[in-house]
């Protein structure tokens, strides 16, 4: 028998994985499955005791929630079905509280205070909303018009209407107690899912965040690694050069130790950020340019600027960046200061235009031109600019400057 009734009472299940839908879906058959039994029974009750046309009008409420309850259960739909029988339900309170006027009306502010309580459960705050309204203005045009109509009538009720009457409040009541009842229910299992709900992502975010502390320490290791093997190359780099006569092969040597340097120090100030995917900027252009500084300095005084808005940058966008630096800075040290007075480096990291970032870097020196077509040092700062998918502008006059804007690339 028990599991009959919970076969009945229990409709087949949706399996959205959206709690909040099964939910209304449920309340909505259940609710529906309770108003086919207490409307049937009122109507019997009206038919016996009362008149034919409420019986009448109730039969169509019946009827109405009886279709909605097969329709619930076949469809496993509750939205359409629920917002026609409360349409329905709505309309024939209103037509008993302006046409039937043989009988007490009280009664009908329980049914319309049930048809809000289900709209607001089921359909929602905007839908209940609408409704309130709705039976808001009939009660108010009910009491204008025809309260007063009534009253003189009320002491002609007989025993009929007082048992009909009677039966009518307490289903009412009963329908108000069990959606109060539902509802209770219904929050208490939510108050367990979201329990049990918590429970889980409590425990995943401790896996989550077990396994990204082994990955921040495994990609710093690797950054460490990197790092020193880099050194080792630079060492090897300055070994060789020991035994070479040839100061042009010297220099190249020079270049080339000082561009591992500068990839170098990127896996350096990875390995010291608490944050491994990007780089704090403006002290890796700080660092790299001192380091440059004081490797080229020749016994004059250089003096450096830089402005940088942008915090931090990816690994992607700031080797190339790194490595057109450390040509620019190069170069400018080796072949711009003629003068060794008021010597000044200039360098601006900006965002420009939205999401794009802008690079001016300029000196007080004059450049000369290369010894030769194709020099591998602007060759190789047209490259890195293409890398970083951006454009370069060369200015030499009233001073040197190089303009490079691009977008920075995202890590992947």
């Amino acid at each position: 028998m028990s599991t009959l009734l919970q076969s009945i009472t229990t409709p087949p299940s949706i399996g959205t994985g959206d709690y909040e839908l099964e939910t209304k879906y449920v309340l909505a058959y259940r609710m529906s499955l309770f108003l086919s039994l207490t409307i049937g029974l009122l109507t019997v009750v009206l038919l016996i005791y009362f008149d034919i046309i409420v019986a009448l009008i109730t039969s169509i409420a019946f009827f109405a929630v009886v279709a909605t309850t097969l329709y619930i259960r076949k469809t496993k739909s509750y939205l359409i079905p629920t917002i026609v029988f409360n349409i329905i339900g709505a309309l024939c309170c209103t037509t008993t509280l302006f046409f039937v006027h043989n009988q007490p009306h009280f009664v009908d502010s329980f049914w319309i205070t049930i048809n809000i309580l289900f709209v607001f459960l089921v359909l929602g705050p905007k839908w209940g909303l609408a409704f309130s309204i709705f039976h808001a203005t009939c009660m108010a045009c009910y009491y204008l018009f025809f309260f007063a109509y009534q009253m003189r009538h009320l002491g002609e009720i007989t025993d009929e209407q007082v048992i009909s009457t009677m039966v009518n409040s307490t289903l009412c009541f009963a329908i108000i107690g069990y959606l109060g009842w539902e509802n209770i229910r219904t929050n208490e299992v939510a108050k367990k899912k979201l329990s049990e709900a918590q429970d889980v992502l409590r425990v995943q975010y401790n896996i989550i965040s077990k396994q990204n502390e082994e990955k921040t320490v495994m990609l710093k290791e690797i950054h460490h690694r990197v790092k020193n093997n880099l050194q080792i190359i630079t060492s090897l780099l300055r070994l060789q050069s020991r035994e070479l006569e040839n100061p042009e092969a010297i220099a190249k040597f020079k270049d080339a130790t000082h561009r591992v340097i500068a990839m170098s120090m990127i896996h350096e100030k990875m390995y010291q950020s608490d944050h491994l995917s990007t780089l704090h900027l403006r002290e890796y252009l700080h660092d790299l340019s001192t380091d440059l500084l004081s490797s080229y300095q020749s016994g004059y005084s250089v003096n450096l600027n830089i402005e940088c808005d942008i915090e931090s940058i990816g690994l992607r966008s700031i080797v190339p960046i790194a490595l057109i630096l450390n040509e620019l800075i190069s170069n400018s040290l080796k072949y711009a200061f003629d003068d060794y007075e008021n010597c000044l480096i200039s360098i601006s990291f900006m965002h420009f235009q939205g999401k794009k970032c802008k690079l001016i870097y300029k000196d007080s020196g004059t450049w000369k031109a290369p010894s030769r077509q194709g020099s591998f040092g602007l060759d190789l700062i047209e490259s890195l600019t293409d890398q970083l998918e951006g454009t370069m502008e060369l200015k030499t006059y009233p001073e040197t400057s190089f303009e490079i804007i691009f977008s920075p690339q995202e890590d992947r």
